[in-house]
């Protein structure tokens, strides 16, 4: 893995970190809460995943 992909992966996981924390303290209740955060790792894990499947495709 090279320095670019390394900081892109520190870089989103640092990022689903701060949003997770973000909403964990908002003043939501906790089944909104929990709705956030399953719709946000779904919407981050397609974007993960269609990253990864570009990247991949390239190196074929």
């Amino acid at each position: 893995m090279n320095s670019t992909a390394k900081f892109l992966l520190g870089f989103v996981a640092g990022a689903l970190a701060g949003a997770t924390i973000g909403m964990l303290l908002a003043p939501d209740s906790g089944e909104d809460t929990r709705k956030l955060i399953v719709d946000k790792f779904d919407e981050y894990a397609k974007k993960g995943k269609e990253f990864y499947d570009s990247k991949t495709a390239k190196a074929e």
